[in-house]
């Protein structure tokens, strides 16, 4: 297995601490944020802006915050309500090519975009079963072509949307190989091939381009390769899988065939422990993870 060797971690208390690794990265020398700073309360999804700045949702707190390259908090967008713009925890998050920002407002039923000032640009769906609507969704993904892909978890179903127009429904409630049980995250490979993490089977699903079941890997359970109510999924620069274990309290990295790369963690508050982690994300060479339940974002670095 790889080595994979945490490095930062960003929240809790507001502290941001870099180990003698980062020197490989930078030529600076350690700096820590001042208390409070970074005020995550539950930090849950990451993406990034096309000028590399971290955008974090953070539900308990209603909005989506954003991080500079010195992961310093320059901005937040968000407030608890209903209306167009307000958001009702927010959970998954995804960037277009044009920089709009995708964030799925969950518990209002809705997937609402924004802009790069955080001005809301348009809503996508609200809650129902029919096709175009939701029942807590939690992640979503933009594929290359434009497409938006949306987890929606309670309907048990992954939806495709071109624009705001529902184009086509994976799955629904069920135990077979197309069928979900609370799917929490999708990704598309640059094959094409659909990924959906359905959590409550603790498996990955690939389906082809054709939106026909292929394969899966994954099952419930604590030893390396099986999975305990995974909540994020994020796809690397190589094509490796990378999945929050979230009820293991860990980060499991796989092959595109489901051979498992890497196994990183285990429960705990020190730097490279994990409490719940729910989002991540893969830039360059570090692996970026919403470490929930630590109230706060570590980052690994990927050699």
């Amino acid at each position: 297995m790889n080595r994979r060797e945490f490095i930062i971690y960003v929240g809790a208390a507001g502290m941001f601490s870099l180990l003698p690794s980062i020197r490989l990265y930078a030529s600076a020398p350690p700096k820590q944020v001042a208390a409070g700073e970074v005020g995550l309360k539950g930090p849950f999804d990451i993406a990034f802006d096309p000028s590399g700045n971290i955008l974090v949702t953070d539900p308990p707190g209603y909005r989506v915050v954003c991080l500079d390259s010195s992961h310093r908090e320059v901005g937040s967008f968000g407030r608890p309500g209903a209306q167009k713009g307000c958001l009702n925890f927010p959970k998954g998050l995804a960037v277009d090519r044009d920089g709009l920002i995708y964030v799925v407002d969950s518990n209002n039923c809705r997937i609402q975009v924004f802009d790069r000032q955080g001005t809301v640009q348009r809503v996508i769906g609200n809650i129902g079963s029919i096709g175009g609507s939701f029942a807590t969704p939690q992640g979503v993904f933009v594929d290359s072509t434009g497409r938006v892909l949306v987890a929606d978890t309670r309907n048990h179903r992954i939806q495709i949307f071109q624009g705001d127009n529902p184009i086509a429904v994976l799955g629904d409630l069920g135990d077979g190989d197309d069928q979900f049980r609370l799917p929490t995250a999708c990704a598309v490979t640059s094959e094409g091939e659909i990924l959906a993490l359905d959590s409550k089977h603790g498996r990955i699903k690939v389906f082809g381009a054709d939106l026909k079941f292929m394969r899966s890997f994954g099952d419930v359970g604590k030893e390396p390769g099986r999975l305990n109510m995974p909540q994020g999924m994020a796809l690397d620069d190589a094509g490796r899988v990378w999945v929050a274990d979230t009820g293991n309290h860990r980060i499991q990295e796989f092959s595109l065939d489901g051979k498992v790369v890497s196994v990183i963690g285990k429960e705990g508050s020190a730097e490279g422990e994990f409490k719940n982690p729910t989002g991540i994300a893969c830039r360059e060479d570090k692996i970026y993870v919403a470490d929930n339940g630590n109230g706060r974002i570590q980052v690994l670095a990927h050699k």
